[in-house]
């Protein structure tokens, strides 16, 4: 069935519109306030991009365009009232640094006709959108299937909270994977139960499951990690029932959903903020690095035509975050026709590698390419190498903890790649395998700018391979 949902770029329209009349709003207070004919002056445009482009960075930092159907009215304007002042203040305190004046009495006249028509903008938009996807939830319009993980008691609990909760937030429970044989009764007819012996991966993609949440016995815990294993690579969101020690020790962050405290599972294993920073790095980064490093990026272009056949770009599928494939982009290093017989890993003394290739290889300027993957949110700068399905395959049935590396974005270099660099068999893949699981369980943007800054010596130096 297809869904009415908002999609959140109409959100991001929104505020580039509001941006856009504060800051005409702005100027036309001034000239009343001040008692002047109001006009356009020198840098009214060029400061009109920068406010906007500041606006929206600001909202994609705090959290703004993310969740868009989790989100609480009330939550969302009181944090519409501070990023806003905190965004007016920071343009207060530059303006009075830039210009200071011996009264500065007329910048703190001039924050107030910046900062009311953005509270109440701003404040306007986020009320109609949310209560628009409010109705929707309650109308049943928009919903989450949701799959209930559990065994015995646990999950039957767990199903009478979900009933009497009766709440509007869009989960709609309809499918149970009974881990132990029990069949589970429900009231509702529309719920399918399933055996344990089902593959959990045909079961999400028959159901189109959004939320999993994991019910089982305090003695069953085992379960959970067999279970989250084979749900790494899986674009769903995932929920644990906490035991009472869980919530009371503080150890573990709950959310309260559906009327009942759930462990929230998070995708990206770094807390909100550090995403947003991470990504707002990642996009920086590959832009800037798009005009930089375009006079080198040319020449090598111009330089594998000249000494080989063939196309110049290189693209290969690979697997991403949470198993979904994309196209990868390379600059090609090899003769044409390279792999006609089949996937076959590199090696450095490999005949295919042409010898514009190698140099490449060992400058890392074949990689330059996914600077366009990073832009599109395929890859980030750091994080563990994107591997092909064939190789995958091989390094889950020998190692299944592999999946855990789809838990977060692919990356241009990872701590494996500043070990090992390029794996030239399955071996070294194995053996790049625990750093990569490292990053993940212990990822930060601090930790990401470790990795770059050790990846630009080893390029700088040459020793890439």
């Amino acid at each position: 069935m297809k869904q009415p949902r908002i999609h959140i770029a109409f959100y991001m329209l929104t505020d580039l519109l509001v941006a856009v009349i504060t800051w005409l709003c702005f100027y036309v207070l001034r000239a009343f306030f001040y008692r002047y004919t109001f006009n356009m002056p020198s840098g009214f445009y060029i400061g009109l991009v920068i406010y906007v482009c500041g606006w929206l960075s600001l909202h994609f930092l705090t959290g703004t365009y993310t969740n868009l159907y989790q989100k609480s009215r009330v939550t969302e304007l009181l944090k519409t009232i501070i990023v806003s002042t905190i965004g007016c203040l920071f343009l207060l305190f530059f303006f009075i640094l830039k210009n200071p004046r011996t009264n500065n009495y007329d910048y703190y006249s001039e924050f107030f006709f910046l900062l009311i028509p953005v509270i109440l903008l701003s404040g306007i938009s986020r009320v109609i959108f949310l209560s628009v996807i409010k109705k929707q939830l309650i109308q049943k319009k928009v919903f989450f299937n949701t799959l209930l993980i559990g065994s015995g008691k646990k999950a039957s609990a767990f199903y009478k909270d979900f009933l009497a909760a009766n709440d509007n937030s869009g989960y709609t429970l309809t499918s149970y994977l009974n881990l132990n044989g029990k069949t589970l009764y429900f009231n509702n007819n529309n719920i399918t139960q399933y055996k344990s012996h089902e593959d959990v991966s045909q079961l999400i993609a028959k159901e189109h499951i959004e939320e999993i949440i994991i019910a089982v016995e305090k003695n069953e815990r085992e379960l959970i990690s067999a279970m989250l294993q084979k749900l790494s690579n899986k674009n769903v969101n995932i929920k644990l029932t906490p035991d009472t020690l869980d919530i009371i020790s503080g150890a573990i962050h709950t959310t309260n959903i559906m009327g009942v405290p759930l462990i929230d599972v998070h995708n990206g294993l770094l807390p909100q903020w550090q995403q947003n920073v991470k990504r707002m790095i990642d996009i920086v980064i590959a832009l800037l690095g798009c005009v930089l490093i375009f006079p080198i990026f040319l020449y090598a272009v111009i330089k594998l035509k000249l000494t080989s056949r063939g196309a110049v770009f290189y693209t290969q599928q690979r697997i991403g975050f949470k198993g979904k494939p994309f196209t990868m982009y390379k600059l090609r290093s090899m003769y044409d026709h390279a792999e006609d017989n089949g996937p076959m890993l590199s090696s450095d003394n490999d005949p295919r590698i042409t010898a514009w290739g190698k140099v490449m290889r060992k400058w890392r300027l074949d990689e330059l390419p996914q600077l366009w993957n990073i832009i599109k949110g395929d890859m980030s700068l750091v994080g563990p190498r994107p591997e092909r399905k064939f190789y995958i395959d091989q390094l889950t049935s020998l190692h299944p903890e592999y999946t855990y590396l789809f838990k977060v974005k692919p990356g241009l270099t990872s701590w494996g790649m500043v070990k090992y660099g390029y794996a030239t068999s399955i071996d070294e893949m194995i053996e790049r395998m625990p750093y990569d699981l490292l990053y993940v369980e212990n990822a930060s943007v601090a930790l990401d700018i470790k990795i770059m800054i050790y990846t630009i010596s080893i390029i700088l130096s040459g020793k890439g391979k």
